[in-house]
């Protein structure tokens, strides 16, 4: 049976699962339950901490996981990073207070001190660049540290920014980026291969139909050089007569969805008539 650890709580949880359910893997989640098992997919679900999941994969506890790059980085996990998931991004971020006299990072000095819930990163990156700082480890609340007089730096997970902005600090330098990441590990991949490469595949496929829509025309004939030229899809588009009193063709493809309106308008232009706009729940290569 295939093990898959999934993210318990956090801001991974739910979008994991929703990946997993679209690509046909839908486990049950009462928000207390540990396991749950997809019989007739043979596989089986753990729910734990996102930050003990490189660990677990590490040590072959399970065949898979989904965890925050971030945090693999931090533990120096010998796992396999399969494919990133497009979710859960976000930047390991150096900040300070917005009255603080370090403006850049020229202006951060040995001896300093800055507080992180990822001291390894913060430590090798300082270290890396020749900069020897006080890295001092705490649980969460690292925004509230430079107030206290306890550091003058902090390290922390930034996604949007308002953190920062409501905690009158300011980014200095990025340290890393991040988002959720498919990982195993080398035996899993090995005995496991089948099994694991269709989970991935799965996940895949989802991942890139997301912002993409299909597209149906009908058109002038007369347009169809027109139209070859604008349009090209995914290694072009699908042309095919229509049997009609008028000389028309039908044409398929997929533009992105913030595309959508410009595309509508380009293909009204050149006579196109029964457009329909369809959502893709997979795309395979």
């Amino acid at each position: 049976m295939l093990k898959i650890a999934i993210p318990k709580k956090g801001r991974l949880s739910n979008p994991c699962l929703d990946i997993l359910k679209k690509s046909g893997y839908e486990f049950e989640d009462s928000g207390r339950k540990l396991f749950s098992q997809i019989k007739e997919k043979n596989i089986e679900a753990v729910f734990v901490r996102t930050q003990d999941m490189p660990e677990y994969v590490q040590d072959e506890v399970v065949d898979i996981g989904i965890t925050g790059l971030d945090i693999i980085m931090e533990r120096d996990a010998d796992v396999e990073i399969l494919q990133k998931m497009g979710f859960g991004k976000c930047t390991l971020t150096i900040a300070a207070p917005k009255s603080s006299p370090i403006k850049s990072f020229q202006d951060i000095k040995n001896g300093m001190k800055i507080v992180t819930e990822f001291p390894n990163i913060t430590d090798k990156y300082f270290k890396d660049k020749g900069i020897n700082l006080k890295v001092i480890e705490v649980s969460g609340s690292t925004e509230i540290a430079p107030y206290l007089r306890v550091s003058d730096l902090i390290s922390d997970i930034v996604s949007t920014g308002t953190t920062l902005v409501v905690n009158n600090l300011k980014s200095i330098s990025t340290i890393v980026d991040s988002e959720a990441v498919l990982i195993s590990n080398k035996n899993s991949i090995k005995n496991k291969k089948n099994e694991i490469e269709l989970l991935s595949s799965s996940i895949k496929s989802v991942l890139d139909a997301q912002g993409k829509k299909y597209i149906m025309v009908n058109l002038p004939t007369k347009s169809l050089g027109e139209f070859e030229k604008e349009f090209r899809g995914l290694g072009g588009p699908t042309v095919m007569h229509v049997i009609s009193k008028e000389s028309l063709v039908a044409a398929h493809f997929v533009v992105d969805e913030s595309d959508v309106s410009e595309t509508i308008q380009k293909l009204k232009r050149i006579g196109g008539t029964g457009i329909l706009i369809i959502p893709i729940e997979r795309l395979v290569d």
